[in-house]
């Protein structure tokens, strides 16, 4: 049978992680050297991320943007997408009051300082946020850090925000425990800004 179209329904959803791997190769080699049009709907953010040519991202059966994986992931069209793909999650930061403190004051400073006056939420991906031992940048405390091997994952409080803080780090760059004081240092040029109703500001 040649088809004009494939469907596929999270093919890959029962397997162990290391088939996924081995499935999705396979998968991208067959759509290479077919040239025919696959529909691949999935649940799973590596799959479409690595598999896609074009993405649409639906939310309760709307689509909230379509386009190449790269260009959602790094100008995502409002904040579900911008939480939808990455792992971890995207760090949302809501504007905070004027009483805040000082730490969560200079995080909100440092994101937004190129940002159009009505943002009202900062995003920052977990790659983009660094973390020192010490020296200068936002004082903040590890919660938890997760050893990958490759990577960490260290999940951070900063005095004044309610939610925790997520930062991807290389393998080099230190040995973190949980309660070990750290110092943020954002990359802003990858900072996003949204409106109060969740979309991405030029």
């Amino acid at each position: 049978r040649k088809p004009k179209v494939f469907l596929f329904d999270e093919p890959l959803s029962n397997l162990d992680a290391a088939l996924r791997v081995s499935m999705r190769i396979e998968l991208a080699r067959l759509h290479k050297e077919l040239g025919t049009t696959m529909v691949y709907v999935t649940h799973d953010q590596v799959e479409a991320m690595t598999l896609g040519t074009r993405i649409a991202v639906f939310n309760k059966g709307r689509v909230e943007q379509l386009g190449a994986p790269l260009a959602l992931y790094e100008t995502p069209a409002n904040e579900f997408v911008a939480g939808f793909l990455g792992a971890p999650r995207i760090n949302l930061v809501a504007r905070p009051d004027a009483a805040a403190d000082a730490p969560a004051l200079a995080l909100w400073q440092a994101l937004t300082q190129a940002a159009p006056a009505n943002v009202q939420r900062a995003g920052l991906r977990a790659e983009h946020l660094g973390v020192q031992p010490a020296g200068p940048g936002i004082p903040a405390t590890v919660v938890l850090a997760e050893h990958l091997g490759d990577a960490s994952i260290l999940h951070l409080r900063v005095a004044g925000l309610p939610d925790l803080l997520h930062a991807k780090v290389g393998a080099g760059q230190g040995h973190w425990s949980a309660d070990q004081a750290a110092v943020l240092v954002p990359d802003t040029r990858w900072a996003l800004a949204f409106d109060a109703q969740g979309r991405l500001l030029a």
